[in-house]
């Protein structure tokens, strides 16, 4: 009879520590997951920022190219913020087109050129 008892104790040990082991693995697989898609949220609204400021950009050429400024990381148009987190920005203008570079927040690097 003891020995039915203690085996029915290590089971209940070993069902408990295993257990154990899954849910900690699952709440830190979790808590990777979690992290991972905010990041990826992040990323996303960067690249829409950005994607709607080379379509606002494109859409206004060629009066918007004297109305652009670039001040401590934003973007202006006129004194309008454009894009925020701007890590670097350059503008050359060609005779028949206009090249844009511009870095968002150190993580996405674009070169635009578009026709004039």
């Amino acid at each position: 009879m003891r020995l039915i008892k203690a085996f029915s104790l290590f089971e209940l040990i070993l069902v408990i520590f295993i257990s154990s082991i899954v849910l900690i693995s699952t709440s830190m697989l979790t808590k990777e997951f979690l992290f991972t898609q905010k990041e990826n949220e992040k990323l996303a609204i960067l690249k829409l920022d950005l994607n709607s400021t080379k379509i606002i950009i494109e859409k206004n050429l060629p009066e918007i190219i004297n109305k652009l400024r670039y001040e401590n990381q934003t973007l202006y148009i006129n004194e309008n913020i454009l894009l925020k987190d701007v890590t670097s920005f350059s503008m050359k203008k060609e005779p028949k087109y206009l090249n844009i570079n511009i870095t968002l927040d150190k993580k996405i690097k674009q070169n635009w050129e578009f026709g004039l």
